[in-house]
């Protein structure tokens, strides 16, 4: 967006502009995030509704990224249980379960990310983007994400906690 002139950035719509914000906080160019926010034209439409639209994205991607990161932090917790007990000679019903488990904390934290990224694009942004500008997902956290994409066209009958 450098180099267009303040007043093409002024037909931007809320949503426009609120895309081509989050779009210069992921190349963490502030200066043109700001200038971009600053120059929200007032008196074409109201300044409320590209802040009440900004600030919705990021709470909703905040809360997104700590539900998700819960998730993956009880996968793990399940795995490392699982690797502990094998390493102590147990092989019973537990260890299944616990394995179980943590196939079901992946599943979730995927179906977090996929309810979240459907919020976010039907308002006509880049979830990738919105994620990163809040902070973005643990490099763990997006390697469960990313692995529950596959895992998620597979059904798993043994799974009883409920799907987001």
């Amino acid at each position: 967006m450098k180099g267009i002139s303040d007043h093409l950035l002024s037909n931007l719509t809320p949503m426009q502009r609120c895309g081509v914000i989050f779009s210069a906080l992921c190349r963490e160019d502030f200066t043109e995030a700001h200038r971009l926010a600053d120059t929200a034209p007032s008196k074409t439409y109201v300044a409320a509704d590209f802040f009440e639209t900004f600030t919705r994205a990021m709470l909703l991607a905040t809360m997104a990224r700590g539900d998700i990161e819960h998730q993956v932090g009880e996968e793990w917790r399940c795995r490392c249980s699982w690797v502990t007990l094998l390493h102590e000679g147990r092989d019973d019903d537990t260890m299944d379960m616990l394995w179980k488990a943590a196939d079901c904390h992946r599943t979730r934290a995927g179906s977090l990310w996929r309810a979240y990224a459907q919020v976010i694009t039907d308002a006509g942004m880049d979830p990738g983007e919105v994620m990163r500008s809040s902070g973005g997902l643990s490099k763990l956290a997006q390697e469960s994400v990313d692995a529950s994409e596959v895992e998620s066209r597979t059904p798993m009958p043994w799974c009883s906690m409920p799907r987001y």
